[in-house]
């Protein structure tokens, strides 16, 4: 209901916009002197001439009238002293009262919140009492009638108090708020352990025919230095192999420079003696708040890779390009981009490194050629297009020396095999597997059927840590391999991965189970082959040639190699194991096998969640518990007003 009052709606509009002047010219266009002098000045013109307004109507109001223009103008007034309080705030306003640069910086904070403050509970009162008036009768300013009638002051200094409390409100918050900023404190509360040393690493350290020294350069009684020696004294008594040595840097200085360990905190790894003595250096930060984060999580993957680099020269492993390969996107030819996506191996080269190998690649001019000498693996990631005839007998020709090959295959590339197909023994089926029931909910639909998932690993070194730790894979569209007539002696073969009982062959399309076409059964998704053993340059019989074959190139792609690391990604890190697949594989094909086993990592699993379960939780965040509350603010309504109601009194 409208209220005539002495003073109109628009003046309250009009010393608003004022202060949105103020607000601009400070705010926005302090860098420009000149435009800020002109919004400014505007800005405090039409503050002060509406206050001066305010003052005149209540100075010649009485009653009622008069309470409500004074309360505005109480209102007013607390505005514009809150802007003095600014202007005390500015660096020219605390430039006057000399105060030292520590001492400025505290009264400049002081007075931007108490400027604030008092702005806000002067302004949200004026806000409501504005809306409680209306505008209907207050058109112009009114000072004929001295009648209270239409005035309900009673009810204005109600919504005053009401505006006085929420501003209240809000200016506890501010400075709660700035309370927090200035006396900000953390406490980290995720989980931590120190990994424990893997089978990998305990199986290197006990295959060294002499001990591995570990020095170990920290301060006295430092925490990080104890979780370091408890690593260690657990791996020298599995293995038999280690002794552990612990200095100063300062008082061993001798030591430490022999090892050019410049700051505490560094683990070396030594091996051999005199000239033959090689060493691997392990950077741990000695603050225990600090190596928590960092190494501390992973130092198992850390031993690992030095031990790797401390008891054999770096190898090379060659990955062929140019073929529309998943480690050669670009190579794709255009026609085919839009039906295989791309797919990266970022994560999979950073792991090779890790394993003591170097990446290099092999394009077309170099293996129509012969493979060079230096190569200990080569690999062959998905090619898109099919390998010219003289590429597959360079390849034949590799493997006939003993060389080691990592084939990779997938339904959306080529599935050719060449001259391959009848030396291995095998063929490849580009009809997707697919799993209605034993399958990774993706995208809650009929194909998230093609993400299957899979248990069924065999007791090969390829696949040492994926059957130990009882881990599933997931096969996202994977094709599968079939046995094929082999020429001259058959190679000797192992399926190492299958798909479970419940998988089929999806003919026709349609991501469902079809009895009349469709077959349920194992089949093969990966497989060990090993050719017949052939002559070393010294004349003696050497292991022959090794190749690993997969029939889905996404067990390497980012995605699931970034997961089973342990880091932030789709799926989830637990129960998967692309990462440790490629390690057990990598050290299979260089004849490595003893070293195969898992790698401990005391990582923090990320949750991570569908975007349909992301679609909920933000639904019950923002509409489910504000209703909630709502529900239970009517229910205790209901239940008083029952409760207080008069019981009726019967005749």
């Amino acid at each position: 209901m409208a209220m005539r009052t002495a003073s109109p709606w628009w003046a309250s509009l009009t010393f608003g916009v004022g202060l949105l002047f103020i607000f601009v010219g400070e705010r926005l266009f302090g860098y420009s002197s000149g435009v800020r002098l002109v919004l400014t000045g505007l800005g405090v013109v039409l503050a002060l001439g509406i206050t001066g307004l305010r003052t005149y109507t209540t100075l010649a109001t009485r009653g009622a009238r008069r309470n409500v223009e004074r309360t505005l103008l109480l209102c007013q007034l607390g505005v514009l002293f809150g802007l003095l309080l600014y202007m005390f705030s500015t660096t020219w306003g605390v430039s006057h009262f000399h105060l030292s640069d520590k001492g400025a910086m505290h009264f400049g904070t002081a007075m931007t919140v108490l400027f604030a403050v008092i702005i806000a509970v002067s302004l949200i009162p004026m806000f409501m009492i504005e809306l409680s008036l209306g505008s209907a009768l207050r058109t112009e300013i009114d000072l004929g009638s001295a009648s209270d009638e239409g005035i309900e002051y009673l009810r204005v200094r109600d919504i005053g108090w009401s505006g006085l409390s929420v501003g209240l409100a809000l200016a506890l918050v501010m400075v709660t708020c700035n309370v927090a900023q200035d006396r900000n404190l953390q406490k980290d509360v995720s989980y931590f352990k120190t990994s424990t040393p893997g089978d990998s690493t305990k199986a290197i350290v006990a295959a060294q025919t002499e001990p591995i020294r570990v020095l170990m350069f920290f301060p006295p009684a430092n925490d990080v230095a104890a979780q370091v020696r408890d690593y260690f004294s657990t791996l020298a008594a599995a293995s038999g192999h280690m002794t552990i040595e612990e200095h100063d840097r300062l008082a061993d200085a001798e030591l430490a420079g022999k090892y050019k360990v410049s700051k505490d905190g560094e683990v070396v790894l030594v091996k051999g003696t005199g000239d033959k003595e090689k060493s691997q250096s392990i950077e741990i930060d000695p603050d225990l708040d600090k190596a928590r984060k960092t190494k501390l999580r992973t130092f198992d993957r850390e031993v690992n890779s030095s031990l790797l680099k401390l008891v054999r020269e770096k190898r090379k492993a060659y990955m062929t390009v140019g073929h529309g390969e998943i480690n050669d996107y670009d190579s794709v030819p255009s026609e085919l981009k839009g039906t295989v996506p791309e797919r990266h191996t970022t994560v999979l080269k950073a792991m090779i490194p890790k394993l003591n190998y170097e990446v290099k690649t092999l394009g077309f001019a170099d293996l129509v050629k012969d493979i060079p000498e230096d190569a200990t693996i080569v690999m062959m990631l998905a090619p898109t297009i099919p390998l010219q005839p003289a590429e597959w007998e360079s390849l034949s020709r590799y493997l006939d020396k003993g060389g080691r090959l990592m084939l990779v295959l997938d339904p959306k590339g080529s599935p050719d095999l060449g001259p391959l197909e009848q030396k291995l023994g095998i063929k490849y089926n580009p009809t997707p597997v697919t799993d209605d029931l034993k399958f990774y909910p993706q995208r809650r639909g009929d194909v998230d059927h093609r993400f299957v998932v899979t248990t069924q690993f065999s007791a090969h070194a390829s696949t040492t840590s994926l059957s130990r730790a009882a881990k599933a894979l997931l096969l996202i569209e994977a094709g599968s391999f079939d046995d094929a007539p082999a020429a001259g002696v058959a190679p000797k073969k192992t399926v190492t991965i299958h798909s479970m009982e419940s998988s089929f062959l999806d003919f026709n399309n349609n991501y469902v189970f079809d009895a009349a076409s469709e077959k349920r059964q194992r089949y093969n998704i990966a497989e060990a082959l090993e050719g017949p053993k052939v002559k070393g340059a010294d004349g003696k019989d050497k292991d022959g040639w090794r190749v690993l074959a997969f029939a889905d190139a996404d067990l390497f792609a980012d995605a699931l190699a970034h997961d089973a690391m342990g880091r932030a990604g789709l799926l989830m890190v637990s129960e998967l194991g692309g990462g440790e697949l490629f390690d057990d594989s990598v050290k299979w094909l260089g004849g490595e096998e003893v070293f195969a086993g898992d790698v401990v990592s005391e990582e923090d699993k990320p949750i991570q969640h569908t975007k349909n379960q992301d679609v909920v939780w933000f639904t019950l965040t923002i509409i489910g518990l504000p209703l909630l509350v709502l529900t239970l603010g009517l229910v205790g309504t209901l239940t008083r007003r029952r409760r207080s109601k008069p019981a009726e009194v019967k005749p």
